[in-house]
């Protein structure tokens, strides 16, 4: 069992989206690239990314190619379904995720 996200078993799950879309933006800020250039490497529409970009909900399989293409662990995305991104996030700080 991986002891990193352990905490999440026995518990509703969501995906953090306001998280993923600040990783994603991090890392095409620090990779120079615009939507339309990862667009063309990925394979997905400038409209999804964008989507993605700014922490709106995209499909599984949109989240997973800019997963890949940005290396971003998807679990590190998960939080529990029942708290708030405010209760966690000194927690997430606190583990190293995304950083």
């Amino acid at each position: 069992m991986n002891a990193d996200y352990a905490h999440l078993l026995g518990r509703p799950l969501a995906l953090d989206w306001a998280v993923f879309g600040d990783a994603l933006r991090a890392v095409m800020r620090m990779r120079r690239v615009t939507l339309e250039a990862v667009g063309r490497e990925t394979r997905l529409s400038r409209a999804t990314i964008s989507r993605a970009s700014t922490g709106h909900a995209v499909s599984l399989e949109a989240l997973m190619k800019l997963c890949i293409w940005a290396d971003l662990n998807p679990f590190e995305l998960l939080r529990p379904a029942d708290r708030r991104p405010e209760e966690y996030i000194d927690d997430r700080a606190q583990r190293g995720c995304f950083t």
